[in-house]
């Protein structure tokens, strides 16, 4: 084990409290409490960090791992449980008279991202420093998170996400790394001694300013770097204005341009919001690549070691322009050919690509890109007429597949194709996934590509989401087999010689019901909602969206009331239907759902018959902090996307990791999920992949199965009569195609068989034991499934990083 530098909390908190508050541990504010301990955190994290940069490790290879998103939670809990400190400081707090908890409280979620994409990066980033390897993130310091959602009279509300209000605490702000970075003007063309070179004329200088935050790793002297950069306006404000009295004017032009790190993911469905994204890519992807060429340049005297040096790996199309930012700076700031240039950039850039969605696939309009980034305009368009040279020898001028691959198309320009040409290598998030990549969406880049592409399936942190989340199964998983799992998951199939242990069954059973409690306490104070823990939670928490399929689940919950009030005696299963997530501000559909969802919510609690069998719950403010408390809480994941449609899915690792059973799909990671824990211990149902492309290219006619399924019928009659006092006659348009806006995920093609696969459920629900030997199985069958393995697979496959020295 690393050597560990105990920070003797009692003395140091002390000290800290009477400096700064004249206070001790028993007389200090939560949040003075949260301060100290956060500052005595940093302290020791610090010290972890100068070992990181100690001379046997300095000239390691860094991976930059580029990421719009880091959806990280809270980091008190996991900074302390990483160093090693946790357990010491809950006793200490304990023995005065304090609650951990209530400190834990204080802290808000540092909502820097939306979902699975940003809390893959915090894991990756966890798992960098668990094993020792050199890491930064680079990402923008958004002044707000996503925002925080409220549920008014069943519709989302959003409200500004004040992260730094707590967050800023953990924070080291970096002047002495700020960048300069360009937007706007004109370019100018030079001639300098036989080259030619680009300046920019009247552009907008924005000062870019990191803000460094250390991430731990459980037992080790490695921490990895989240690099958020600040937008500052070079002039501060108009002095002359000011003196004329024009208050709001003389500060105009700075609260313009800092709105760069304003928001996450500003609605883009207006030119301008569209626009403010396209700038918010560009600052994060030109701030990161000028400190990575800057911190190179300083101890290499040419190109040739770039790629031994450093990794620059994309996570998702947002920053995608660091591509031809890199050429930008090499060419024009560092003198080096083209050539040479874009040699270096292809052994240094890889990608990761989320999705199969055309509208995740991000397009920018070239016109955009030519008023805001003249120069990386141009760079874009000379990287896509070699690649057309270059295609055109491939495919014997073949048109056709010329222009369906090429980087600029119809004066668009799509990100995933520049990224794809520029990469060393692609890899998909799971296998299913990484093979839709090469044999159907990049196909035509696999033919001439065919070592490019490789698979890696996501993975979680252990250490967070099963040892922290779910305190009383770790002190069981520990009792039973110790603590390796915390360095090495697959430890956990240690726990299957316990599968036909009466005793342990029933304490699996018991653990689940205690967090099930835990997560009713959470609702009732925070919702004012009750919900009986003894009854079976189905949950189904992630991101709103038409292809998550949650509509289907609110079918299927409609059917079951039906079929509850035509027989008021038939046996069913006390049940919680349990929603949680966001929908994206500007998404119209999705939002629709989410009242959908709490208008059925009213119908249902508020008849007798219904709500005494079943109760239907949407979760408002869905984070980190409640996905810790939500997935110990989970009996049954809802992991129902159509087949084809997600590409992995984390959402499903941890719940099935912390005993819930999955229902869902054969789709994205819930292949490998049911191949891991036996097929016998998920619940599948639905259209295979190929099954749904077959139906897509003859045309899928949701009326057939209107008219041929009696569940379908009823379901959908019964959203044409309403729900809870409001008609749904839109969403009836949607699901049979009678809109211009219809259902592609094909809820109903799959809904007899979803009823099928939850019948089936019911019945096996009903044998406790035998529940609770598959919730064990699957616990002890996730290992693989862990943030560990895969950034294992990433140094081998990618990266070709080597481990610090501690």
């Amino acid at each position: 084990m690393a050597e560990k530098q105990k920070f003797s909390a009692e003395q140091k908190l002390n000290e800290y409290l009477l400096k700064h508050y004249n206070r001790d541990i028993s007389s200090a504010s939560n949040i003075q409490l949260y301060t100290a301990l956060a500052s005595l955190t940093q302290e020791e994290m610090f010290n972890r960090r100068a070992k990181t940069f100690t001379e046997a490790n300095k000239n390691k290879k860094v991976v930059h791992y580029m990421s719009i998103e880091f959806l990280l939670g809270k980091n008190l809990r996991n900074n302390l449980w990483n160093i090693g400190e946790e357990q010491n400081v809950r006793e200490l707090l304990a023995n005065n008279g304090r609650d951990i908890q209530d400190v834990y409280s204080v802290e808000k979620d540092a909502g820097l991202g939306n979902g699975g994409l940003g809390r893959l990066a915090a894991c990756y980033l966890d798992s960098l420093a668990k094993l020792g390897y050199p890491a930064f993130g680079h990402s923008i310091k958004y002044e707000y998170g996503l925002f925080n959602q409220k549920i008014i009279d069943g519709k989302q509300i959003e409200t500004p996400d004040e992260w730094l209000d707590t967050g800023s605490v953990w924070l080291e702000e970096r002047e002495d790394e700020s960048v300069d970075v360009l937007f706007g003007g004109t370019l100018q063309q030079n001639y300098y001694d036989g080259k030619l070179s680009y300046e920019s004329i009247g552009a907008t200088v924005i000062h870019s300013v990191p803000y460094d935050m250390m991430i731990t790793g459980y037992d080790s002297n490695t921490t990895s770097t989240l690099r958020l950069w600040s937008a500052k306006a070079k002039n501060k404000f108009d002095i002359k204005a000011f003196d004329r009295g024009e208050f709001n004017d003389a500060f105009k032009d700075k609260n313009e341009l800092e709105a760069i790190n304003k928001v996450l993911y500003p609605a883009d469905n207006t030119e301008k919001g569209s626009n403010l994204r396209i700038v918010q890519q560009y600052f994060l992807v030109s701030s990161a690549m000028q400190y990575i060429l800057r911190d190179y340049f300083k101890t290499h005297k040419n190109l040739n070691d770039l790629s031994k040096a450093v990794s620059i790996h994309i996570n998702d199309t947002h920053p995608v322009l660091c591509i031809p930012e890199l050429m930008r700076l090499l060419v024009d700031q560092y003198g080096y050919g083209w050539d040479e240039s874009w040699a270096a950039v292809q052994k240094t850039v890889s990608y990761t690509n989320h999705t199969i969605l055309s509208e995740a696939l991000e397009v920018k309009s070239m016109y955009a890109l030519e008023k805001i980034m003249p120069r990386i305009a141009l760079i874009i368009k000379e990287i896509d007429r070699r690649f057309r040279i270059e295609l055109g020898e491939f495919f014997k001028n073949d048109f056709r597949r010329i222009e369906q691959m090429a980087i600029i198309s119809g004066n668009n320009v799509y990100m995933a194709n520049l990224a794809i040409y520029a990469s060393y290598c692609v890899n998909g998030v799971s296998k299913i996934h990484t093979n839709i990549l090469k044999t159907r969406l990049f196909n035509t880049y696999a033919d001439i590509y065919p070592g490019r592409f490789k698979n890696i399936t996501n993975g979680i942190a252990y250490t967070r989401w099963v040892s922290q989340s779910n305190p009383e199964l770790n002190k069981f998983i520990t009792k039973l087999i110790g603590e390796d799992y915390y360095k090495d998951a697959k430890c956990l199939e240690k726990l299957k010689e316990f599968a036909d242990d009466k005793e342990v069954l029933k304490k699996i059973g018991e653990i689940k019901y205690e967090n099930k409690v835990r997560f009713a306490k959470y609702l009732k104070k925070t919702q004012s909602i009750d919900i009986d823990p003894s009854w079976r939670f189905d949950v189904q928490v992630k991101r709103i969206h038409e292809y998550k399929r949650q509509l289907m689940n609110v079918l299927r919950i409609i059917y079951l009331c039906n079929k509850i009030k035509e027989n008021p005696d038939e046996n069913v299963t006390p049940q919680v239907f349990i929603f949680a997530g966001k929908a994206a501000s500007g998404y119209v559909i999705a939002k629709r759902i989410i009242k959908l969802i709490n208008q059925l919510s009213v119908e249902v609690n508020n008849d007798p018959l219904l709500s005494s069998k079943i109760k239907v719950v949407f979760v408002e403010n869905f984070s980190v902090t409640v996905s810790e408390m939500l997935m110990p809480a989970t009996e049954v994941t809802e992991q129902i996307s159509l087949a084809g449609r997600e590409a992995s899915g984390t959402g499903n690792m941890k719940a099935v990791a912390n005993g819930a059973l999955m229902l869902g799909t054969v789709d994205g990671a819930n292949i490998e999920i049911a191949d891991k824990v036996g097929h016998e211990n998920t619940y599948e149902f639905g259209l295979l992949a190929d099954d749904v492309e077959k139906i897509k290219n003859r045309g899928y006619n949701a009326t057939d199965y209107y008219i041929n399924s009696d569940k379908v019928r009823c379901v959908v009659d019964k959203l044409n009569a309403g729900l809870g006092g409001e008609s749904f006659t839109d969403m009836v348009d949607y699901l049979l195609g009678h809109s211009n806006y219809k259902d592609s995920y094909m809820c109903l093609a799959d809904f007899d068989s979803y009823i099928d696969a939850h019948y089936k459920m019911d019945r096996e629900y009903a044998d406790k034991e035998l529940w609770n030997r598959k919730s064990l199985l699957c616990i002890a069958s996730m290992g693989y499934f862990s943030a560990d393995r895969a950034i294992e697979e990433y140094v081998s496959k990618i990266w070709n990083l080597q481990k610090n020295e501690d």
